[in-house]
């Protein structure tokens, strides 16, 4: 969800892992225009990676879908959405799966669950939304570092 002070790129890219560079360095240029430390930036390029992973296992292999990716930009955060212009993607019960580790670390989690678990610690926050067309939409949000000065 972005607001009025926000400036948006967006990116529709064919539902396959080989655009996810594609995806990357869309992602780079908006996070080095913005500021962002290289640091923070390759933080980013993961925990999307993971989120545009997660919503390729969700879809049908050969189907005609697009990953959605929007970049909303304003003065105090980068945000990310992840979607598919179809393809019933559904996050909100993954990342419900995806608890805080307890005690006996991660020996116990699956492949999707970690990626969730990389998503959550590399960003600020992780939330699922509706998307415009019925579906859900996975949001990584990512705070602007405090500008020395």
């Amino acid at each position: 969800m972005s607001t009025e002070s926000d400036k948006e790129v967006r990116l529709s890219v064919p539902a396959d892992a080989e655009y996810l560079d594609t995806i990357r360095l869309s992602l780079y240029g908006v996070a080095v225009r913005m500021g962002f430390s290289y640091e923070s930036i390759e933080d980013l390029k993961v925990a999307v990676t993971e989120a545009c992973n997660h919503a390729l296992m969700q879809l049908e292999d050969g189907a005609e879908v697009r990953l959605l990716i929007a970049y909303a930009m304003n003065d105090k955060a980068l945000r990310v959405r992840v979607g598919a212009e179809q393809g019933a993607l559904k996050f909100s019960r993954a990342i419900e799966d995806a608890a805080p580790i307890e005690d006996g670390g991660l020996g116990g989690a699956d492949a999707s669950q970690l990626g969730l678990f990389l998503m959550q610690a590399l960003v600020d926050e992780v939330n699922v939304v509706p998307a415009d067309n019925g579906e859900e939409e996975i949001v990584l949000i990512k705070y602007r570092e405090a500008q020395a000065g």
